[in-house]
């Protein structure tokens, strides 16, 4: 069945991958994304594919047919949740070819790093300096920069080379999820028409809520 990706609805749940038609809800494709254990899956949808950031992976697929393009294992990120996001090409600049490709931003256990979108390929990593292990949340600041929340500790980065622009503690508590929201004027009209994002729809803190609840629960048992 062919239908056009305008009326693509493409959503998560037990592990796997599904699209839609939104104007009927019939099945178009799915995707079991083998390899990949049950966990909460971010999705970004961007030209022709659909990116899937789930318990340490990434994986691009076929806007079209759910298809696998491309996936990376995300190196030193263990195996979490992760924060991801699109950006689009500054039509301004270009490579030797005369086009950009978007860089796909991902961010887990208190990394992000930058890679191309038609391949995967890492272009560079940032540790977030005391930034600690929890889930980072991103949001774009422009076409060159992008704002990282993690370990109560925000950073401006260059999307272009990963370098850290700025850094800034906003809090000093010892107690309480460490978990950041952000929001700008821009990131909240985006937000508005597409109806969900990270920072409304928290579904990521609540599995990292469950995670730490079971641990507590653990350790409580074997005292």
């Amino acid at each position: 069945m062919t239908i056009s990706v305008e009326n693509l609805l493409v959503c998560s749940t037990a592990g796997k991958i599904y699209a839609l038609n939104k104007t009927d809800g019939s099945q178009i494709w799915k995707s079991d994304l083998s390899g990949i254990h049950d966990g909460v899956a971010s999705l970004f949808v961007s030209s022709d594919k659909v990116y899937i950031g789930m318990n340490g992976f990434l994986v691009a697929l076929n806007l079209v047919d759910g298809m696998e393009v491309w996936r990376n294992s995300l190196a030193g990120m263990g195996y979490n949740e992760v924060s991801l996001l699109v950006t689009t090409p500054n039509p301004e600049e270009g490579t030797s070819s005369g086009v950009q490709n978007a860089v796909v931003i991902v961010a887990s256990y208190g990394k992000v790093c930058g890679l191309t979108s038609d391949s995967g390929d890492i272009l560079w990593k940032n540790g977030l300096k005391d930034g600690g292990y929890d889930l980072p949340s991103i949001i774009l600041d422009s076409s060159d920069t992008v704002l990282v929340g993690c370990g109560k500790k925000l950073y401006k980065i260059n999307i272009r080379n990963g370098k850290t622009i700025w850094q800034k503690k906003i809090s000093k508590c010892l107690f309480g999820c460490s978990y950041v929201t952000m929001a700008t004027n821009q990131s909240s009209l985006q937000n508005s028409f597409m109806h969900a994002g990270f920072c409304n729809n928290p579904i990521a803190q609540h599995s990292i809520k469950d995670k730490e609840e079971k641990k507590y629960g653990a350790f409580l048992a074997i005292m």
